[in-house]
């Protein structure tokens, strides 16, 4: 195919196989190679293609002969369990002398279908491959791992080896996998002391990443005075109570920002009070509810709903369908277990629109549209 196709047709196939900011680094320097240079690599079976750093700052393509893939310079995690078996599909050849070497670390979660809603079948994050590409195409390494909490101390001896972390792991992910966030948080602020940079920080996902910002300006001519932080149960039961006897709600937890905990919920009698604090809601009331995440439906009464929030699944709870596991509160405020309930604004069934953007760059629009 190579040989036989036009120089736009191997174009659009390196596009489509390694995307669009890749392609930019990886395909350009290709194109000085000509039809006798393409002839010359189509001979030497198997290679491999390497972004590999030039004197001038930018980047060129370097033909790696099997020998020479074997001595390249990655840190060694063959003690790490390999959860995902992909991990070459549609991922860039490593450079054979990286400037620095760095991991992307995600979480697979066995109880949830793909190992979590921010997953596709290859165990991957949806944006696991672009961004590792991103990083290859500049020059260093990245290499793909999964955090199995079973395998704490053994991960995070490994992790030494690397110059810096990209963190990809939904905080609520680490729990639901039978892990502990402030343990995993700990060990990579430890890692930080040690000069590793980790990107994002636990402390930045904690001081950057509150939803309960929106509390803040409640009182602002562009907040609703409606909108509570829970941190205690105790919250959580009176300020909830009160809310969800006034108007509609969204109930958001904390941890992470794929739409699981996201609950939009309204009562199934429509017995809503004319202002708020009027009313306070009976433990007996019936809930509708609609999570975030996939949009499916489930109905339970204030406590079923109450109970799920703050232990999770058990007699009291009720049976429920989310992929989630409740306990929004867990850890208390120190580990980021919070609950923000704000007013539902109806709009919100017309969508939103997300802009993708790399620098000034748009890359990608979603427009992500409740089900009615």
């Amino acid at each position: 195919f190579w040989l036989k196709a036009s120089r736009a047709r191997r174009a659009r196939a390196v596009q489509s196989l390694f995307g669009e900011m890749a392609f930019r680094a990886f395909a350009r320097p290709l194109r000085t190679l000509g039809a006798r240079g393409a002839r010359f690599v189509a001979r030497q079976r198997p290679v491999t293609l390497a972004a590999v750093p030039v004197a001038a700052g930018g980047l060129a393509a370097g033909v790696l002969l099997p020998s020479q893939c074997a001595e390249a310079s990655l840190v060694d995690v063959s003690c790490l369990t390999k959860v995902a078996k992909t991990d070459d599909v549609g991922l860039l050849p490593q450079p054979a002398s990286p400037k620095y070497k760095t991991a992307l670390v995600q979480i697979y979660v066995d109880s949830q279908p793909f190992g979590g809603s921010d997953k596709s079948s290859s165990g991957h994050r949806y944006d696991t491959i672009p961004i590792a590409n991103g990083m290859i195409a500049s020059g260093m390494s990245c290499q793909l791992v999964h955090y199995v909490p079973s395998e704490h101390d053994t991960f995070f001896k490994a992790m030494e080896g690397f110059d810096a972390i990209i963190v990809r792991c939904n905080p609520g992910q680490i729990n639901a996998a039978g892990g502990d966030q402030m343990k995993f948080d700990d060990s990579m602020r430890a890692l930080q002391k040690k000069g590793i940079q980790v990107w994002p920080s636990p402390d930045v996902m904690t001081n950057m990443g509150a939803k309960d910002a929106l509390c803040k300006i409640a009182n602002l001519a562009i907040g609703l005075p409606d909108t509570l932080a829970y941190y205690s149960p105790q919250e959580l039961e009176a300020g909830f109570k009160k809310t969800m006897a006034f108007q509609p709600r969204v109930i958001k937890q904390n941890r992470g920002s794929s739409g699981e905990g996201i609950w939009i919920i309204k009562l199934k009698s429509g017995n809503y009070c004319k202002n708020y604090g009027d009313r306070m809601c009976s433990d007996d009331e019936v809930l509708e509810m609609m999570e975030a995440c996939d949009n499916h439906a489930e109905t339970h009464t204030v406590r079923e709903f109450l109970e799920f929030c703050v232990g999770g699944r058990s007699s009291k709870s009720g049976k429920w369908d989310t992929i989630g596991t409740g306990k929004y509160l867990e850890g208390g405020k120190e580990a980021g277990g919070q609950l923000v309930d704000q007013r539902f604004c109806p709009r919100i069934v017309e969508g939103e629109l997300r802009y993708n953007m790399v620098g000034d760059t748009l890359i990608g629009i979603i427009h992500k549209k409740p089900k009615e």
